[in-house]
Order: C-alpha cells, then sequence, then structure tokens
C-alpha cells in the first residue's frame, strides 16, 4: 500500500507557525517538545512512528528547527498487552515494533507513551473499519487529445467515485498517476503534477470532470478513512499558517498527532478518444 498521501500532512508543517514572526508578537513560548507522528494501519506493522524535539530559538526574528529523539523508550498497548518499539539505525527519529506479534487490528483502542524530561507523553487512537461499498462508475476514461493548432473539445463528462459512510466518518482520495513517461492531454500542460489529493471531510462522493484529467494512463485512487482527530489536524494546519495559534494535537505533555487510518483501492485508465 502507498503511504504517501497520509504524510503530505506532515506534522512538522507545526514548525512554520514560529518561522517569520516578529519579538513583539511572542508571548512565550515552551522549549524542548517533544512532537509525535505516529500513524497506525489495519493489518500492517507498526513502522510509521516519528519523535522529534521542537527548539524554537529567537534571533532577530523567531525561528524553530526539530531534532530527531532516538533514545525513547515507546511503548504501544491494546488491550493490556504491552509492546516495546525499536527505533531504527541511524538519526532518523523513526521507531518501529521488530516481529509481526502485533499486527493491528480494525475497531481496536491503542496507546503510545513513552518518557520525556520527567513527563509522562501519552496518547490514545481507535483504528477504524475498512471503507465499505467503494466503487467508480466506470474504469475507462475517454478523452480527447489537444493538440498545437487543433480545436479545443467542448464534450465533459462526470465520473463519480462513491462508498458508504453511514457513520459520518471522514474521508480523503488520492489520486496518482501510475505511469513513468508521462503523456499530457493537451499540449500545454508542461507540468509533471501527477498526484490529486481531495481535503478531508464527513462525504461519501467524489466526481471528476473529464476536463480535469491532465494525462493519458493508468490511475490509483486510494480511499483513507481517517479519525476526527487527523481531520482537525488538517483543519488546524490549513488555518494556523497564517496566525500564532497551534496546530491541533492529542498528544499529552506533548504536539503533534497519534492517530489511525484504513484505507481501499480501485483503478481507472485515461485513453486518447
Amino acid at each position: 500500500m502507498n503511504n504517501i498521501a497520509i504524510s503530505t500532512i506532515a506534522i512538522f508543517g507545526f514548525l512554520s507557525i514560529f518561522t517569520s514572526c516578529e519579538q513583539d508578537d511572542i508571548v512565550s513560548i515552551e522549549t524542548d517538545i517533544p512532537v509525535v507522528e505516529a500513524y497506525l494501519i489495519p493489518g500492517e506493522p507498526i513502522n510509521q512512528i516519528k519523535l522529534t524535539k521542537l527548539i524554537p530559538f529567537l534571533t532577530d526574528e523567531i525561528y524553530s528547527e526539530a531534532e530527531n529523539i532516538n533514545d525513547a523508550e515507546i511503548t504501544i498497548s491494546n488491550n493490556d498487552a504491552y509492546y516495546k518499539l525499536i527505533p531504527f539505525p541511524g538519526d532518523s527519529g523513526c521507531y518501529y515494533y521488530p516481529d509481526t506479534s502485533l499486527i493491528i487490528s480494525e475497531n481496536e483502542s491503542y496507546n503510545i507513551e513513552f518518557q520525556y524530561k520527567n513527563k509522562q507523553v501519552t496518547a490514545s487512537t481507535v483504528t477504524p473499519e475498512k471503507p465499505q461499498n467503494f466503487k467508480i462508475s466506470q474504469d475507462l476514461f475517454l478523452v480527447e487529445r489537444m493538440v498545437e493548432g487543433g480545436y479545443p473539445s467542448f464534450n465533459m463528462e462526470t465520473y463519480e467515485i462513491s462508498w458508504d459512510n453511514l457513520d459520518g466518518s471522514n474521508y480523503y482520495l488520492s489520486i496518482d498517476l501510475l505511469e513513468t513517461v508521462i503523456d499530457p492531454v493537451n499540449f500545454m500542460i508542461t507540468d509533471t503534477v501527477t498526484q490529486t489529493l481531495s481535503t478531508p471531510s464527513v462525504t461519501d462522493i467524489y466526481n471528476i470532470n473529464s476536463k480535469t484529467l491532465r494525462y493519458y494512463g493508468n490511475y490509483r485512487v486510494v480511499l483513507y478513512k481517517v479519525n476526527e482527530e487527523y481531520a482537525n489536524l488538517y483543519e488546524s494546519t490549513s488555518t494556523s499558517s497564517q496566525s500564532l495559534t497551534d496546530p491541533y494535537s492529542n498528544i499529552e505533555n506533548g504536539k503533534g498527532i497519534f492517530t489511525a487510518f484504513n484505507t481501499d483501492t480501485l483503478f481507472f485508465e485515461v485513453r486518447e478518444y
């Protein structure tokens, strides 16, 4: 499974709220704060746990830098079972569980905890179910090629991607071109933007307009079912860059996010009409 999309809302966007702020705007900033970026995926081992520390420092303006924490004793617990994580080699700040005795399950509560600067850093999350009834109206899209000197096509189709959302959960989509050789549908397209991300929201439908398809080839669509804390983080990071408001965090005695998500995947192809 491709986990690139879940990382695009990097918790280290948290650092940007301290960048280029005038000193007169600063009231107080706690230093040496542990920042957690941790995602659990049902059916997968634990290998997406990252730990850094946030260290603000002042010059004429205020900036922040993140340093990896590689020596924490991190524990994941579930139903009175405790699992100690191991740091990856090197200075990565990343941790994993070393064997297959711990596989994340759906609809389970998990906790993370570790000691930092004589404080117990903790958080909890519940793993969501896999998205249900994920489907697309058709898996072959025919799009007319626009060539230099030609006439634009006025044909437009809408393709519907849908899924069940009976419990009002938050979802978002990642649409990725799978081709290594780029073949634009329009001669004026010169960039190589091959991924589209929707915004986490409570919805059960996503429409693709044929006019927004930029390249011919095969595509993968990953539907992410995310927890409320992830949606809160996304919303807060999109607004906090304009203010000194901290992004959302569910970490006690720290910053960052400990959350879970589940996915389903489908594919479609864009061919020349």
